[in-house]
C-alpha cells in the first residue's frame, strides 16, 4: 500500500503559521492590555497623593499662588488619569479584537486537522482491509489445497 500523504498539507502549514501569528498579536495585546492598567493605576495614585497633599496644605497656612499651582497640576493630573483611561478602552478593545482573530484562526486550524484525522483513519482502515483480504487469500489457497495434502 502506498505511503499515506494528507493532500492539504500546505493549507495546514499556512494555518498553523496564521494561528501561531494571531497567538502572538494576543499575547503582545495581554501585555499592552497589563501596561495601560499599571498606567491608569499610578496616574490614580499620583492623584490621590496629590489631592492629600493639597488637603494638608488647605489646613495650615494659606498662599494663594501655591493654591493657584496645586489647581493646575489638580487638572494636569485629571487629564493624565482621562489619558490613561482612554488608552485602557482602547487597549482592551485590541485585546478583544485579537482574541477573536486567534479564536478564529484556532477554528481553521481545528478543522485541517480533524480532515486529517479522518483521513488518516480512512487510511487505516484501508490498509486494514488490504491487509485482511491478503489474509483471506491466503487462506483460502491454503485451504484449497488442504485435502491434497491429507492422506
Amino acid at each position: 500500500m502506498k505511503k499515506f500523504r494528507f493532500t492539504l498539507r500546505s493549507v495546514q502549514t499556512v494555518r498553523h503559521i496564521r494561528e501561531l501569528r494571531a497567538r502572538e498579536q494576543f499575547g503582545e495585546a495581554l501585555r499592552a492590555e497589563a501596561t495601560a492598567q499599571a498606567a491608569l493605576t499610578g496616574a490614580r495614585d499620583d492623584q490621590t497623593e496629590l489631592e492629600r497633599l493639597v488637603a494638608e496644605k488647605r489646613a495650615g497656612c494659606f498662599l494663594p499662588a501655591e493654591q493657584v499651582a496645586y489647581i493646575f497640576e489638580i487638572q494636569v493630573q485629571r487629564e493624565r488619569v482621562k489619558r490613561a483611561e482612554e488608552d485602557l478602552d482602547r487597549a482592551k478593545k485590541q485585546l478583544e479584537k485579537s482574541r477573536e482573530t486567534w479564536i478564529g484562526s484556532r477554528r481553521d486550524v481545528r478543522v485541517i486537522d480533524n480532515l486529517e484525522t479522518r483521513a488518516r483513519a480512512d487510511y487505516r482502515k484501508e490498509s486494514d482491509h488490504e491487509e485482511q483480504a491478503l489474509l483471506d487469500d491466503r487462506t483460502n489457497a491454503t485451504a484449497g489445497r488442504a485435502p491434497l495434502l491429507t492422506p
